[in-house]
């Protein structure tokens, strides 16, 4: 799983392995202790549109500080239009290429089209919003969507990945998936969570890695902790 505040390896839960997720909206760096990036322009500079070469020199600005790791490249989409984001993959194709190994091209399939580009190593499926559909407020259709097109188009034969899924999507889905990212994790999951910081719902930094790994327990992606059992501690999951 990508996110922004990857913890490291000592403290990774069996079976999950962490990337960094970082976008053009969000710029972190890339740790040393994590091999692979996922770089993405973000849903907000998605939906306004982004100059290709803009994108590009981000790409290669990341490449250029952390020559280690593998880069999954999203490749920039039309929102909600999957002819203009089969165009957008051809045209920067020509610019990823210039992007030095290790690296993977993400294909994001809007509209959930069966139409893929034959070199995509990625596939990677909308799970926060689809189009007009709010994944937090309508789950169901978020989640019959994509079990329907990983089941009758690119289960078995690509790498599937979910884009910023919903708890309730990714507990649904989690196993037709490879890969997903989040960087909700950072808002309070629960009463608990608010509680420790005080009413407050924003994770501070050295609360980080509680919210993250809170946030896997709502996923049913590991196993429930305290975390409240030594309040003034926040390393519980150490």
């Amino acid at each position: 799983m990508f996110v922004p505040t990857p913890p490291p390896p000592e403290k990774w839960p069996p079976g999950i392995e962490f990337g960094v997720l970082t976008t053009m909206s969000f710029q972190v760096p890339v740790p040393k202790y994590v091999d692979k990036a996922l770089v993405d322009l973000s849903l907000r500079r998605a939906r306004a549109g982004v100059e290709f070469h803009d994108y590009a020199k981000f790409v290669g600005k990341v490449r250029a500080k952390a020559p280690w790791a593998e880069l999954w490249i999203v490749f920039p989409d039309a929102y909600c239009n999957a002819t203009e984001t089969r165009r957008n993959y051809e045209k920067f194709k020509k610019l990823a290429s210039l992007v030095s190994p290790p690296k993977k091209y993400v294909y994001v399939a809007q509209e959930f089209a069966p139409d893929l580009p034959e070199d995509a190593d990625v596939v990677a499926l909308p799970a926060r919003r689809q189009c007009y559909t709010n994944c937090s407020r309508e789950p169901d259709v978020c989640i019959s969507r994509i079990i329907a097109y990983v089941r009758n188009h690119v289960q078995g034969r690509r790498w599937i990945h979910l884009l910023g899924p919903s708890l309730r999507v990714l507990r649904a889905v989690h196993h037709l998936a490879d890969s997903f990212d989040t960087a909700s994790y950072r808002r309070a999951v629960d009463k608990e969570l608010k509680q420790m910081m005080g009413g407050k719902w924003q994770a501070t930094k050295d609360v980080m890695e509680v919210f993250l790994f809170r946030w896997l327990e709502k996923a049913n992606l590991l196993e429930k902790r305290s975390m409240l059992d030594e309040p003034n501690r926040h390393d519980s999951f150490r």
